[in-house]
């Protein structure tokens, strides 16, 4: 499959040869990639969908090589597996590269994609600093060869023969026995060269600088300093893009929630190692679902205390999908989060937060689950004098402790304790006045009665409202809010 490289540079190189198969490994949903995947061909073809550019090893088991066409192919092995390039999911992986690189070392390059070059000169624990690298790329998913030499040109031929970590010098008679192909030159070079019975980098370096220069121009001249180890490069150095995202394109149109929830989790896996390698948190995941219809479903799901726990980031998204309907299969998912850094606070003392918001943020969800999403939340108060006007808002989970001074005037007088909603009651009038009332919750004549306060708004649009209301003292004793609307009284509170 298509091989990524990433190179690593300085007075030493340092340089990563990864292949497609295995980052294409476990986005593709097909039984090709399940445990026993290496043990069918599979092979990625052009962007013309006409020649293979990369293939796995099974695949070279059976006599396929780079540039058969899809016919050749399928001829040596029936049971071949094709993939068109997945340009998005490159772009990607070239950001992981680039992310996790600069976790190693701040100086680095995008030279190309697949390579990233990296100045280690001053860098210390070298060796360390390596082998932690190539455990994050596998833990990932990317199986890495690094190849560790005096120039780039050097160490990116050293990651090619690297098993999986390979340090030469100029004079490596490894590197001298590497073919012409391992450099790329041009077709018409590679077979003037090979006519002259030149096949490999160090017959070629035995060749007169001179004399190639004269007979092969520039492009001969270039290919000899590189096969000699001869060129000199200046790095450009770059910072990697703060995108952390993965998606995949489904082979297989999703019907149901299992399959997606496996994706899920992978996403999650990779997303949480390389936020963990720059050292920071997942705040907010966004998942967008395209379905087969055209149709696009986005949704961002707010990490109430910032973490890199999958389970804890899982469970959150599957509260999400377990209650999501869709009018058509799924075609891709991608998954985007929001990294933020670790909050300073203090715990115990005069706790301030909740012990646990994560947790609280999933019961949250259940209860949405049940009984809907627009019923679970904190009631606020609509800017309106309507009574009883309220909207269920999303908690937001800023849960720090403010020692903030409460200097609002205390309030007098008795609570009222409302009804919801007001239960229907009988008013007898007298002169616009009520003197008794009759419902299920009360009934008696009326001793005092103070009002009416009236209310009323939206008088521009059908939902217009109109309110009048009395607090009445009954025969009992009980103090009591009457209303009368547009077309009938109710008892709406009560006073302690």
């Amino acid at each position: 499959m298509q091989r990524v490289e990433n190179t690593y540079v300085s007075s030493k190189q340092l340089s990563l040869d990864v292949t497609l198969e295995d980052h294409y490994s476990d986005l593709f949903s097909s039984p090709v990639f399940e445990e026993t995947h290496a043990d069918i061909p599979a092979a990625l073809l052009d962007d013309d969908g006409i020649h293979v550019i990369e293939l796995n090893h099974a695949a070279e088991e059976a006599g396929i090589r780079p540039g058969a066409s899809t016919s050749q192919a399928i001829a040596r092995a029936p049971e071949l597996v094709l993939y068109t390039r997945a340009r998005s999911h490159e772009r990607q992986l070239q950001d992981v590269l680039l992310q996790l690189a600069y976790s190693y070392s701040p100086f680095i390059e995008n030279s190309a994609p697949g390579v990233c070059t990296i100045d280690v000169t001053k860098t210390r624990h070298l060796q360390s600093g390596l082998r932690k690298l190539l455990a994050q790329l596998r833990a990932i998913g990317l199986k890495a060869q690094a190849g560790i030499a005096p120039n780039p040109e050097i160490a990116l031929q050293a990651a090619k023969i690297a098993d999986p970590v390979l340090e030469i010098s100029h004079d490596c008679n490894l590197l001298q026995s590497l073919p012409l192909e391992s450099l790329d030159p041009s077709a018409f070079l590679l077979d003037i060269l090979k006519s002259w019975g030149v096949r490999t980098l160090g017959a070629l370096t035995r060749l007169p600088r001179n004399e190639i220069a004269q007979r092969l121009g520039l492009e001969g001249l270039s290919l000899w300093d590189r096969a000699a180890g001869q060129t000199t490069k200046v790095l450009h150095f770059v910072q990697p893009s703060e995108k952390f995202e993965e998606s995949i394109d489904f082979e297989q149109r999703l019907e149901t929630l299992e399959p997606l929830l496996f994706v899920l989790r992978r996403f999650l896996e990779r997303l949480s190692l390389r936020i963990e390698s720059v050292y920071l948190l997942i705040a907010e995941l966004h998942l967008v679902l395209t379905l087969e219809n055209g149709e696009k479903i986005l949704r961002s799901l707010q990490i109430p205390a910032p973490t890199r726990d999958v389970e804890m980031l899982y469970g959150i998204a599957v509260q999400y999908l377990e209650t999501l309907q869709t009018t058509a299969p799924v075609t891709s998912f991608h998954l985007e989060i929001k990294p933020s850094k670790p909050d300073g606070h203090q715990f115990d003392l005069f706790q301030g937060k909740l012990r646990d918001p994560n947790r609280f943020f999933q019961t949250l969800a259940r209860l949405a689950a049940l009984v809907g999403t627009e019923k679970v939340g904190i009631p606020q108060q609509i800017n309106t004098h309507r009574p009883d006007s309220l909207r269920i808002q999303t908690p937001e989970f800023d849960w720090s402790w403010h020692g903030v001074k409460n200097t609002s005037h205390p309030k007098i007088g008795p609570g009222l304790r409302r009804y919801r909603p007001g239960i229907i009651a009988s008013v007898q009038l007298d002169k616009d006045k009520p003197v008794s009332v009759q419902s299920n919750l009360i009934s008696g004549k009326i001793l005092e009665a103070r009002g009416p306060w009236n209310l009323s708004g939206n008088w521009w649009d059908r939902a217009r409202w109109e309110i009048s209301e009395w607090d009445v003292v009954l025969e009992d004793g009980g103090i009591y809010r009457l209303a009368q609307g547009l077309s009938q009284w109710e008892v709406v509170g009560v006073y302690d």
